[in-house]
């Protein structure tokens, strides 16, 4: 079993696939498939072309492109040339990318024709993916740095964060997806998450690392849950992970319209919450033998730290209202329950959640006081090693770990301590309610709660009366009727996730102009 030494790069799993089979399929998009041999061209090609520029291993690049046929060759291209890459989603807004560009110190960018965003005259030099030479020899030296990429924090709860990342902790990850997830015996992956979404990168790990084919959907076919059944049908997909709301958006069309998606073998959920009752609703829609689990990690351990993979007997006896717990660490992971003294929380005691082990990364960039509140070199009345603090509230039944939301939710509202984020559950438990964002107004004197929520498709609006009842029943929330707000829409990070620091102010705009 191959094992990483310290200078390994993740680029090193790849390279063996495309020299041991250089024909098989590595990406296939709508209009193209690259091989493995071709893959190893362009990035070399890429990898040459940074080298011809001077540009000196340990520099960031950033990998600003919407077609992944190219942005996957380039990245990786960045890797061989020993430099970091830094993925930037072109359809962020234009005050994030000048900010992303110059935390990371940026200095190049490998983009794409007809970008939506304007290169501004502050900005590092841009060159077009499509407008690289292409070099007659495949043979360029490769460089080693340290650190892979910067990724930045999908800020749903706050402001963006770079979150750097070594080739010993993708390494490390990929070892312990192979592991669970046998690996070897998956060859149809979807590549599906946004560019500067850490998930994308544990897509392209997962497959390419692997020896197998990523498909890749049109933006189109990822915006309609038809055409992303479809998709997966006609390219028989065996392996995907999905955000929970991209998940029950394909899942509710799938029971709606008796769809079965008999190819999977593997399909992963994560990166926010769901019920156990959705796990059953997936298991309507999937074949009898495909695994099913549930994953949860943070951008700054490497995506992927625990997974949960419950049989119809564990799930039974959680209940249908129960949040999905977050199972157990993979074999690289070790996980911490801490009091707020520092002391090891008992079985069944809630506490805050550490994370150690070969996925803690590398700290934040330029944020020397934020590594040293989150990243530790031991715990304080534990182990000696690289710990991150996740400010998630967790608790250990003696088998397996569970959530019970953010240390920093919990609000005091008419002298009632509330957690936002399990009012948020028991409302998305209403038969109608797709989505939803619970907060509060700004001022600490006479706090309210407020309700943002979207509603499933073809569902009647239920009445003001009916929300307050609902979360009245299942606990005495102090919701007021004229706080609630129905949207068609939730605001969206690039990575899938809802973003709660819009919908907060939207909530509140729309509280401010109802009370005038």
């Amino acid at each position: 079993m191959y094992r990483p030494d310290k200078n390994s790069s993740i680029l090193r799993l790849i390279l063996n696939h495309c020299d041991a089979a250089p024909n098989m399929p590595a990406i296939v998009t709508d209009n193209k498939i690259v091989s493995y041999q071709e893959l190893k061209e362009q990035l070399f090609n890429v990898s040459a072309f940074i080298q011809s520029k001077g540009i000196e291993p340990g520099s960031v690049i950033a990998i600003m492109q919407s077609q992944i046929s190219s942005a996957l060759p380039a990245l990786l291209g960045c890797l061989h040339a020993g430099c970091i890459y830094c993925p930037i989603d072109p359809l962020m807004a234009t005050s994030k990318i000048q900010r992303t560009l110059a935390v990371a110190n940026v200095e190049l960018v490998l983009s794409e024709y007809e970008l939506p965003y304007q290169r501004q005259n502050d900005d590092p030099e841009f060159i077009n993916y499509s407008d690289l030479p292409v070099r007659a020899s495949i043979s360029v030296k490769q460089h080693y740095h340290p650190l892979a990429y910067i990724m930045f924090t999908s800020g749903s709860t706050g402001d963006p964060k770079g979150v750097a990342i070594g080739h010993a902790n993708l390494i490390e990850t990929f070892l312990a997806w192979r592991e669970v997830y046998q690996l070897s015996t998956i060859k149809r992956h979807l590549q599906f998450a946004s560019l500067s979404f850490d998930v994308f990168a544990g897509d392209w790990i997962r497959g390419l690392c692997s020896g197998a084919t990523i498909y890749v959907p049109t933006s189109a076919e990822k915006q309609d849950a038809e055409s992303l059944a479809n998709f997966i049908i006609t390219h028989k997909i065996e392996c995907a992970e999905f955000t929970p709301i991209i998940l029950r958006e394909l899942y509710n069309y799938a029971l709606s319209n008796n769809v079965i998606l008999e190819s999977f073998k593997l399909l992963i959920a994560g990166s926010d919450v769901m019920r156990v009752r959705e796990f059953n609703d997936i298991r309507k829609v999937i074949a009898h033998n495909c695994r099913l689990v549930f994953s949860y990690g943070t951008t700054e351990t490497t995506i992927d730290s625990t997974y949960f993979e419950p049989t119809a007997e564990v799930l039974s006896r959680l209940g249908d209202d129960a949040p999905l717990p977050i199972g157990i660490p993979f074999p690289c992971t070790h996980i911490a329950i801490l009091n707020k003294d520092g002391t090891h929380a008992d079985v069944h005691e809630v506490g805050e959640l550490y994370i150690g082990g070969g996925g803690v990364g590398q700290g934040y960039v330029h944020h020397d006081h934020r590594t040293s509140g989150r990243y530790l070199r031991r715990l304080p009345h534990g182990r000696h090693g690289r710990w991150y603090r996740t400010g998630d509230l967790a608790s250990y039944d003696g088998k397996i770990f569970s959530l019970h939301g953010r240390a920093d939710a919990r609000v005091k509202v008419l002298g009632k301590l509330v957690d936002l984020t399990e009012l948020e559950s028991h409302l998305r438990d209403h038969e109608d309610v797709l989505e939803c964002v619970a907060t509060t107004t700004p001022h600490e004197v006479d706090k309210k709660i407020l309700l943002l929520i979207k509603l499933k498709p073809h569902r009647t609006q239920p009445t003001h009366e009916v929300i307050v009842k609902h979360v009245s029943h299942l606990d005495d929330y102090p919701v007021n009727r004229t706080d609630i707000y129905f949207a068609q829409d939730l605001p969206m990070t690039m990575t899938g996730k809802i973003d709660r620091n819009e919908a907060s102010k939207i909530a509140i705009k729309l509280q401010a102009g109802a009370s005038k």
